[in-house]
């Protein structure tokens, strides 16, 4: 069976890696490929996919809304959420998804429950609008997003509080802090995109990225002493949901410790 990740820069990704562990704990076989395209040959590729005979796909940055004119129906989460990160291909190609998911395990394996929380997100692409709409329905307090153009993330985000970056202490400190922007990922290391005062009195810190495992801004909630996680059980969690749906089976919760067990131990 063939499976893969379209993005535009993908040197960074783990997803073949956890797949090909997925493959091996569950004895199911199957091939993932990285698939790096430009904006304008999306739909071509989904056709060729499709004619390939593709079981599914995984989309990323900066496709996730992308996708979706070239696919014949969306899950109710991809639909509410405007945003696609899984594709299958059956009778119909469909749209899914599972950052939802993903978040949902990685703050219940925190024991972090953001219901009454003032909480900031950072950037306002397809994972924000994951985000967001988690937080929304997790019954979030107060919901700011932090973005280069706020006006426009205002225009797409209705419901919270759109702030441009530099306003950001205006509103600290905040309760939870979740970063969906690339500021600080491989391989461009080293940089934060909030300052130590502006990151200072959070309880809670959630970089999505995960290469490298420690980032810049990781470096400064630890300095802080502020309890935080990486993106990579959010990844697992999210790609091992993709599979369930690919393969329409429940393999459980502890096959994303495992996998990550294994990515440990390389």
């Amino acid at each position: 069976m063939k499976f893969g990740l379209i993005g535009e820069k993908l040197s960074h990704s783990y997803s073949p890696l956890i797949h090909r562990l997925f493959f091996n704990i569950t004895g199911i076989k199957g091939e993932y490929k990285l698939f790096e395209i430009e904006r304008k040959n999306i739909g071509e590729f989904l056709q060729n996919a499709r004619m390939d005979k593709f079981a599914g796909l995984n989309v990323t940055i900066p496709y996730k809304t992308d996708v979706i004119p070239f696919l014949d129906e969306l899950s109710p989460e991809a639909e509410k959420i405007n945003a696609v990160n899984t594709i299958s291909f059956n009778d119909r190609v469909r749209g899914y998804n599972t950052d939802y998911f993903g978040l949902d395990c990685t703050f219940n394996k925190h024991r972090v429950s953001v219901n009454g929380r003032k909480v900031l997100v950072m950037g306002s692409g397809g994972a924000a609008k994951a985000v967001v709409s988690y937080l929304l329905d997790k019954k979030a307090k107060e919901i700011y997003i932090a973005s280069r153009d706020n006006a426009k993330a205002g225009e797409k985000f209705p419901e919270v509080m759109a702030i441009s970056y530099s306003d950001i202490i205006e509103y600290c400190p905040f309760d939870i802090i979740i970063n969906t922007t690339p500021v600080g990922m491989h391989p461009n290391t080293g940089v934060s995109p909030l300052t130590k005062e502006q990151v200072s009195g959070a309880v809670f810190l959630f970089d999505l990225i995960y290469n490298p495992s420690v980032t810049k801004l990781i470096e400064i909630a630890d300095s802080l002493k502020i309890s935080n996680t990486n993106g990579l059980y959010m990844l697992v969690a999210q790609a091992v949901k993709a599979q369930e749906i690919w393969h329409a089976g429940d393999y459980g919760i502890e096959i994303i410790d495992r996998i990550i067990s294994e990515i440990n131990k390389i």
